[in-house]
């Protein structure tokens, strides 16, 4: 043996190793077969038969996806000298250098001591010769590979002291190549995808929207007409800029118009329907989607003065006292994934169907 050289492979391998950051617990085991060579076996004798069947079991750890160490059992074989047998088996120590290829396949090389038993015609002997390795596998699944090897070690052989002058005894040596098709388990290892951060976002539960706001008719409309006055354009603007603020999703709006009790049914009738219109193009022609916005004429019904105008016999007086019952409706629907915030300064042509609706 040559324990000084042997010693210093095997100090390289595990002080490597070491210094590198550790990875996921990939450990792994594996066997395989194939064909081993003795390549000078031809100066031993005359008829030679130089192949034989050579196996391997390992294992070994990948310290990084890189880089691993391995330890195995090699046979090589027996060969024959002129009717005579010679065999190798022992134990391989590898530094192991891989370079992935893709998410299957990867290039691997190799490199340490096959420390082996010899049989030959002067008996048995022990030793240690260089190693040096190249390969290819491809993952089949996570926990199994399938992988092609080729070694090659130097100067496999018995005693030399059976080749020196006056020793007697020939000595039988010879480098070995060896290639094997291997199966490789890997109970631990898990193909890693890089977790993605969802984006963090706030679970804001939908709030359901159902708005109304009340305008006088006769802030919009002279009395008895349906043509938009300029105050009634301003009015409107702010009432459209109120409901952009509510910012309904999937929003409809409904517009609703009304009429007081003074005249026919059939032309309050088409008067609230009129007024209801007018609004309604002006809120689209301001924005509003043509789709969502629907209109109502709603004639005198729903008076808002109940029976307070009763007995007021001149009709200007009756005309003021019946104005609350002039308006013009519009309600907001839909729902609302954040709070918006609302105008502070309220118009007073604008107001909220709960409070009480401007008067002319």
């Amino acid at each position: 043996m040559k324990p000084s050289l042997l010693s210093a492979l095997i100090a390289v391998a595990f002080a490597s190793a070491a210094s590198l950051p550790a990875q996921a617990n990939d450990w792994y085991l594996g066997g395989g077969g194939g064909v081993a060579i003795g390549h000078d076996l031809d100066d031993l004798g005359d008829d030679v038969d130089k192949n034989d069947t050579a196996w391997s079991l390992f294992a070994g750890y990948n310290f990084t996806e890189n880089f691993g160490a391995e330890l195995g059992y090699l046979n090589t074989g027996d060969w024959s000298v002129d009717d005579e047998q010679f065999s190798s088996q022992g134990a391989t120590l590898s530094a192991i250098g891989r370079l992935p290829l893709g998410d299957i396949f990867s290039l691997f090389a190799e490199g340490g001591a096959y420390i082996y038993q010899v049989d030959t015609i002067n008996g048995s002997d022990n030793d240690y010769a260089p190693l040096l390795g190249l390969g290819m596998g491809a993952q089949l699944t996570d926990w199994l590979d399938l992988q092609a090897r080729y070694r090659y070690m130097f100067r496999i052989g018995d005693d030399p002291d059976n080749g020196k002058l006056g020793s007697g005894t020939d000595r039988w040596v010879t480098d070995v190549s060896v290639a094997t098709l291997e199966l490789v388990f890997h109970p631990n290892r898990h193909t890693y995808v890089a977790p993605v951060a969802a984006p963090m976002v706030a679970a804001v539960a939908p709030v359901m929207v159902d708005k109304s706001f009340s305008l006088s008719s006769d802030v919009l409309f002279e009395f008895n007409k349906s043509a938009l006055r300029a105050e009634g354009s301003s009015a409107l603007e702010d009432l459209y800029q109120q409901i952009v603020a509510v910012n309904p999703k999937d929003g409809q709006v409904t517009v609703m118009g009304y009429t007081d009790r003074l005249g026919s049914d059939g032309y309050n009738q088409s008067l609230s329907e009129a007024r209801a219109q007018t609004v309604a193009d002006t809120l689209i022609g301001l924005g509003l989607p043509a789709d969502k916005v629907s209109i109502q004429g709603l004639g005198e019904s729903n008076p808002v003065t109940g029976s307070q105008c009763d007995g007021i016999s001149p009709k200007s007086e009756l005309i003021n006292c019946l104005a609350p019952d002039r308006r013009v409706e519009v309600k907001v629907t839909g729902t609302q994934t954040e709070q918006t915030p609302q105008p502070v300064d309220a118009q007073p042509a604008t107001e909220p169907m709960d409070s009480e609706p401007a008067k002319a």
